[in-house]
């Protein structure tokens, strides 16, 4: 076996790892059982059968119309339901964050992201948050603080927050696809996004929010596993394990289009209206 292929042999077992890792700290203990088709057998032949006789019927006016169903939210990475069990004491979800935290802070899957890093950005924000935000990985202030979003990008996040949703920003819990800054605020490349995302997906599992809000195309790509451009999938609901989910443009990409910014204000209202949060008086 030749290193190249002993190395994704590793890489694919400490995902696999930590992503059952991750569904142990939700409480999920079971998994339903793909349909075994070829276990069924070839298919029987359908029974031929004489007509019946004609007979008479009385005919009823058709039934009156009926408004469709609304349609399902958008499947996630997850096409399954899964038995969640009971949630974690907040002190526990702190340790096990922290213990986290000092796992992602030992990671060096991504050669590329280790050279260009100072230190890890694991997230930050209340472990009991009802809401989560999702972004693309570190920039430079980021990087030399640990924090995540607290550059320019950092600080319009908590105006959304704070002036357009009246949260606090300690209220919620704020992370990234990737926890290393990629060099030049590159974007992540797709092996980076998924050596890193069980590390994203344990801590999902540890705070359950009620809602995401994914911010910009790598989040969006990475959780709902789809190819569609943010504006495909804006102004509609989408599930990430379970958890409702909102697609919006990402902060810096707002700063570079301000007149974005009243698409990102039309999507935060209607994650406002799910929530039940009234919009701060202006």
């Amino acid at each position: 076996m030749s290193s190249e292929h002993e190395q994704e042999r590793r890489a694919l077992l400490r995902e696999t790892r930590q992503r059952i890792e991750g569904l142990r700290i939700a409480g999920i203990d079971r998994m339903p059982r793909p349909l075994d088709v070829a276990s069924r057998g070839p298919r029987p032949k359908p029974v031929v059968r004489a007509p019946d006789p004609v007979q008479e019927v009385s005919i009823s006016p058709p039934p009156p119309k009926t408004r469709p169903a609304p349609a399902a939210p958008a499947a996630s990475l997850f096409q399954t339901e899964v038995e969640v069990g009971p949630s974690l004491p907040v002190e526990e979800r702190l340790t096990i964050l922290t213990e986290l935290s000092a796992e992602v802070a030992r990671c060096s899957m991504c050669p590329k992201l280790v050279a260009s890093r100072s230190r890890t950005v694991f997230g930050e924000g209340s472990p009991t948050a009802r809401l989560m935000f999702i972004g693309e990985g570190p920039g430079a202030d980021e990087d030399a603080s640990g924090r995540p979003f607290v550059g320019r990008a950092g600080q319009l996040l908590t105006d959304m927050i704070t002036k357009g949703m009246g949260l606090k920003r300690e209220d919620v819990y704020i992370a990234n696809v990737v926890k290393c800054r990629p060099q030049d605020n590159r974007e992540p490349e797709p092996q980076e996004a998924r050596n890193c995302f069980p590390y994203l997906e344990r801590q999902i599992a540890i705070i359950r929010p009620e809602f995401l809000c994914l911010l910009g195309r790598t989040a969006a790509v990475t959780l709902l596993d789809t190819a569609l451009s943010v504006t495909r999938l804006r102004k509609r609901w989408h599930r990430y394990m379970n958890v409702p989910a909102i697609v919006t443009w990402h902060p810096a990409y707002l700063l570079r289009n301000p007149p974005a910014k009243r698409d990102t204000w039309e999507d935060l209202q209607m994650l406002m209206q799910a929530m039940g949060i009234k919009p701060p008086s202006k």
